[in-house]
């Protein structure tokens, strides 16, 4: 994943998407910004799923979004899928396909569907697969694998189209504690190769350790965006979680500890 200047830059101005008669996202404006990880935090409700789908060009929304410059209504989905990659909550594989075929599939925007894959398209996969160590077992079924190892698939197809923007809904959910860190060292990494990452983290230590920057939501809106240290106070996550918390100084930064529910 690589980008420079706004090729991998997505933009959003009063941003708002009604699902039925429910004001679920209210107003968003935000920039996000090449060689960045970004942290989406919030409370159950508070329309992260529904703001990262809206940027996606998922769901229907009103306001502005642009992306590399050109409002995303102007793209076509294989345009908008070369620009920016997907990787939705869930994991769900329905076909016993390989590891492998199933991580060639984040390759189809850069190619006819029905043409093969080039030695730029297998080099790729190849990278992505190392990156998220689902190498070891390309060959199996992905319907075989447990849920940790479905999630690194997941991730792996995401990583293999390359795309400058990458959109992550709860990439660790499902993933035990040093795959959690694997998964988050790796969207770092995407950021730090100059893609820009958006990931959207109900931990808050593994948002406070790896992001440069999170963006809180509630209630639809944005209440807080900034550097870590300057958006996970004691005061905000009582607030906006309900949570006593304490800060604590470590060798990676200001790291929340969650003491008791208020």
């Amino acid at each position: 994943m690589t980008a420079s200047g706004d090729l991998a830059c997505l933009k959003t101005a009063n941003l708002s998407v009604r699902l039925g008669r429910a004001l679920v996202v209210d107003g968003v404006t935000l920039e996000l910004r090449a060689g960045e990880l970004t942290a989406l935090i919030g409370p159950n409700g508070a329309g992260k799923t529904t703001l990262v789908r809206a940027l996606a060009g998922l769901l229907r929304s009103t306001g502005q979004i642009l992306l590399a410059g050109k409002a995303i209504g102007e793209l076509s989905a294989r345009e908008r899928a070369r620009q920016l990659a997907y990787l939705p909550q869930g994991h769900v594989f329905h076909w016993p396909m390989s590891v492998a075929a199933v991580v060639a599939l984040g390759r189809h925007p850069h190619a006819d569907a029905f043409s093969p894959l080039t030695e730029a398209d297998r080099a790729a996969v190849e990278r992505a697969l190392a990156a998220t160590a689902t190498d070891k077992f390309a060959d199996r079924a992905v319907t075989e694998l447990s849920g940790g190892e479905r999630a690194r698939v997941a991730l792996a197809r995401a990583l293999a189209g390359e795309a400058p923007i990458l959109l992550a809904d709860e990439p660790t959910a499902s993933l035990d504690p040093r795959h959690q860190l694997v998964v988050m060292g790796l969207l770092a990494e995407a950021a730090h190769r100059g893609g820009t990452v958006l990931a959207i983290v109900h931990d808050l230590t593994l948002a406070a350790r790896f992001a440069g920057r999170i963006i809180v939501m509630e209630r639809g809106r944005v209440v807080a965006d900034g550097a870590p240290r300057d958006v996970l106070t004691i005061k905000l996550i009582a607030q906006v979680f309900g949570v006593e918390a304490s800060i604590s100084d470590s060798d990676v930064g200001a790291i929340p500890i969650l003491r008791r529910p208020l």
